[in-house]
């Protein structure tokens, strides 16, 4: 590729990468599985995924959505939650139902940052339920704003029922899009520190440890299980990090729990096999060169090596205007500062003097 002016010329000699990516030859046994990298979806088990309750998963929307509406940083405890008897009542309808809770009392205190925790960690029903009301005014209120939320996020099967932990049948999705979310809980700080922990204290109840025993393995670092008996079977949503990038796995119809975590530790040995960072171009290398007729070649050469993952095609271009060597795949964008060799942005009078008879003198 060469730009040109009048009297320069720009050389663009760097080749994008192939993918080196040949899919994901599993096959689960049972209801359906995908995997995300970087929020996009690279491998499925099947061309048309059909939507299925969501189970506990549901709690990744409810806490995203938590997180727009009541915001805090990394480090913080957010605001502070009251247990009132409508909150409390929300716990005795739980329990009543067999549902999974964490024990609270009238007058509690809590950060909001503890009901994320029991919410995440403990799969408590009640909390989510509570973190939604506190936060939206009521479970109709939330519905309606984590259903646009959703849409914002890119997927286009989930739909958030009446409540916000997933106890009810109504809030339905796939693994393709639940594997989508998972990556955005993944690059909430807060959240990502949340899901990553296999145990932690809270009012009340005091020690409660992750649903997620796959925590710390194959460098899994979260995000959600979730069982919701025949209607989806037990799921769960993983994620890991390869390099700079985050793969995201779900899978959901599993017939026990052990065999959601098996399949999960399986397909995360596979996807780790092929989906791998690789060195695209090396600092100092050469992507490229400014041509002039008085001084020869200048090479353009990468200030830092990229590394990265290029699952479908990828582009590169030379951004001239901000000094920048892009490589855009797919599913994300790397870049890298490059460096001009100087040159003589003019030739002399002299060289022009001889340049008009077809003399040349570099």
């Amino acid at each position: 590729m060469a730009t040109m002016d009048a009297e320069i010329a720009m050389y663009f000699t760097y080749q994008a990468p192939p993918a080196d990516f040949n899919g994901i030859d599993y096959t689960a046994g049972f209801g359906q599985w995908a995997v995300a990298l970087n929020g996009k979806t690279v491998a499925k088990s099947a061309e048309n995924l059909e939507v299925q309750p969501t189970a506990s998963t549901a709690k990744m929307i409810m806490a995203l959505a938590v997180m727009e509406k009541k915001p805090f940083e990394l480090g913080q405890a957010g605001e502070t939650l009251t247990i009132t008897e409508d909150i409390y009542n929300i716990y005795v309808n739980y329990v009543a139902m067999g549902g999974s809770v964490t024990a609270v009392q009238i007058g509690e205190e809590i950060s909001e940052y503890e009901a994320l925790e029991s919410a995440l960690i403990a799969s408590s029903n009640n909390m989510a339920d509570t973190l939604a009301v506190w936060a939206f005014g009521s479970l109709e209120d939330y519905s309606k704003y984590a259903n646009e939320m959703v849409t914002r996020l890119g997927v286009t099967q989930t739909i958030v029922g009446p409540d916000a932990s997933g106890f009810d049948a109504k809030t339905i999705s796939t693994a393709s899009d639940l594997a989508i979310i998972g990556d955005a809980v993944l690059r909430q700080p807060v959240l990502a520190e949340i899901v990553n922990k296999k145990s932690a204290e809270v009012p009340v109840v005091g020690l409660i440890e992750n649903t997620n025993k796959l925590l710390g393995t194959d460098g899994i670092i979260g995000v959600k299980t979730g069982y919701i008996g025949n209607a989806s079977g037990y799921c769960l949503v993983s994620g890991y990090k390869e390099g700079k990038e985050i793969a995201t796995l779900a899978v959901l119809g599993a017939p026990t729990r052990q065999t959601s975590f098996d399949a999960t530790a399986e397909l995360v040995k596979k996807v780790q096999a092929e989906i791998k960072t690789r060195e695209l171009v090396k600092a100092g290398e050469e992507v490229g060169y400014y041509e002039t007729w008085w001084s020869g070649k200048a090479p353009i050469a990468a200030d830092d090596s990229i590394f990265g993952v290029v699952i479908s095609g990828a582009k590169a271009e030379l951004n001239n205007d901000v000094g920048e060597l892009e490589i855009k795949t797919a599913e994300t964008k790397y870049a890298t500062a490059v460096t001009v060799a100087e040159f003589p942005d003019k030739p002399t009078i002299w060289q022009r003097f001889l340049h008009v008879f077809g003399w040349e003198i570099k």
